[in-house]
């Protein structure tokens, strides 16, 4: 087994063929699933904004929780959680580059780096988002009194807010790309 692992190479396949010249050349060709979204170019087209969109309210959502001064904030176990929250939102707004880029008619690797690296990122944002609300409620309960109670319920709104946003895009995706055909 190589170093790199690379979960595709069983979907493309080649065949050697002589050229005009009698050069003996290979001929790749694609023969894994092909993933056909449910309509044509224009209809994914109009896919494009809302999926850009919500990945910037994600974005926005989180830079929000920063933006708020909780007491909280300066305990580390409640900021690297929220920290690792960037990186489902960074990642979902990649996929959503990579689903620009693809036609309707997808192979495997364009469909896993485009809509289903969309999906697991907003999935993966609502648990870190979860795990952050759980952090921020212990350090509450464990610190009565020391800190200014305002701060820290807007600070775990955000968190809902971002986890709101996750699943209205879980419902535009349940809507849109839910009935995508796999052709052998």
């Amino acid at each position: 087994m190589g170093i790199l692992h690379n979960p595709y190479k069983d979907d493309y396949d080649h065949r050697p063929d002589v050229d005009k010249k009698g050069r003996f050349k290979d001929t790749f060709f694609y023969k894994g699933n092909l993933y056909i979204l449910p309509f044509d170019e224009d209809e994914k087209k109009k896919t494009h904004l809302p999926c850009l969109l919500f990945g910037l309210l994600m974005i926005v959502s989180i830079i929000l929780q920063g933006l708020i001064n909780q007491t909280s904030s300066r305990t580390i176990w409640i900021v690297l959680p929220y920290m690792i929250q960037f990186l489902p939102a960074l990642i979902y707004i990649v996929g959503t580059v990579e689903y620009m880029g693809a036609t309707p008619r997808m192979t495997r690797q364009q469909y896993d780096k485009g809509i289903s690296r969309m999906r697991f990122c907003a999935i993966s944002l609502i648990v870190i988002a979860i795990c952050s609300i759980l952090c921020d409620i212990v350090y509450m309960s464990t610190r009565a009194g020391e800190y200014e109670l305002k701060l820290e319920v807007m600070y775990l709104v955000c968190h809902l807010a971002t986890i709101a946003i996750c699943l209205l895009f879980g419902r535009y995706y349940n809507k849109k790309f839910s009935n995508i055909e796999i052709q052998k």
